[in-house]
Order: C-alpha cells, then structure tokens, then sequence
C-alpha cells in the first residue's frame, strides 16, 4: 500500500501564528525522536519528513519575511534525514524552535 505524502492545508497552515507553526514543526521532531529511541526508523523517517513539509509550508507563507532562519532550520532537517544522524540533534532543534521563536 502506497501511502499519500503529507500536505497540510495551506490555508489552515498560514493562518497560525509563526510561533505555533514552529511549534508543530518541533512536535514532529519530537516525534522522530520519541520514534527513534523506540527503535522505529520508519515512523522516525515519517516525522522527520512532515516536518520538512511543515518548514516548506512556513517558506511558502507570506508572514515570514526573512526566511533565513527556516531556510537553515531545512537545511539542518535534511542533513538530519538524509543521514539518520543521532536522535538527540532533533529533540535539540525541537527545544530551540520552542525557546528561540519570535
């Protein structure tokens, strides 16, 4: 069974404040965290890959003016996908995102 790639609803999505956006974005890390210290590396994957749509979906968003720091948070996101690095760098992005956020 193929499974459908997540899209939120941009609409929905744009309306959220920048700080609660980060904050859903950090929620799916700390899915892919929680995932990855259970030993699921395909639902850790899952997470990681929402919240790169999520970041893409904030990039999209007409609110964020300078996009510099989604663009690097995408950046760190990908690395973090692309190598299955330690699940202790996305529980620390999540924190920072909570605590860092405009």
């Amino acid at each position: 069974m193929t499974r459908q790639p997540y899209q939120p609803n941009s609409e929905i999505w744009q309306s959220f404040p920048r700080d609660v956006q980060m904050r859903h974005i950090a929620a799916e890390l700390m899915r892919a965290t929680s995932a990855g210290a259970r030993g699921q590396p395909e639902l850790e994957q899952e997470a990681l890959e929402r919240s790169i749509v999520l970041v893409d979906a904030s990039l999209d968003d007409p609110k964020w003016t300078d996009k510099k720091a989604l663009y690097r948070l995408r950046d760190a996101l990908g690395a973090l996908y692309a190598k299955h690095l330690d699940p202790a760098l996305s529980r620390y992005i999540a924190e920072v995102l909570l605590t860092t956020t405009p």
